[in-house]
């Protein structure tokens, strides 16, 4: 796991932290209480939007001792990776990639609220949908 600051994490793509949050580009799992031995999954469609810089995140908490199994597809190329807050720290669960689909995995070290984020580097022609599917169960 690769640590960097909040800033870093929007400056490595060029993408301005302004502009997130003025496109309100995120998504969240409903909170719920962490247990332990649930598998937890899902499939969902983010829209990501053409303009540079734009960023999307899906959130989910997840427990410690997890293998998080995840592929998404994008019609696009975007700037990819999985993080979480500790403290002021933003830590890199899993590395930026820079990919239109990608199939990979990660295990987790801590309860978390991990956050699949991608980053529209360039601006396109028009905005598109990436599907996102992951599955977390037990080590």
């Amino acid at each position: 796991m690769r640590i960097v600051s909040g800033s870093a994490l929007f400056s490595l793509s060029g993408a301005l932290c302004v502009g997130m949050l003025a496109l309100k580009g995120y998504a969240h799992e409903a909170s719920h209480d962490m247990e332990t031995g649930q598998i937890i999954s899902s499939h969902v469609e983010l829209l990501m939007r053409k303009s540079a810089g734009t960023m999307i995140e899906k959130c989910v908490e997840i427990p410690s001792l997890y293998r998080v199994s995840f592929n998404y597809t994008s019609a696009e190329v975007t700037l990819f990776s999985v993080h979480y807050h500790q403290g002021e720290e933003v830590l890199l669960a899993f590395d930026e990639d820079e990919q239109s689909s990608l199939s990979s995995h990660f295990n987790t070290q801590s309860d978390q609220t991990y956050c699949f984020t991608w980053v529209n580097e360039q601006e396109q022609r028009r905005d598109w949908v990436i599907s996102l599917e992951y599955k977390a169960a037990p080590l």
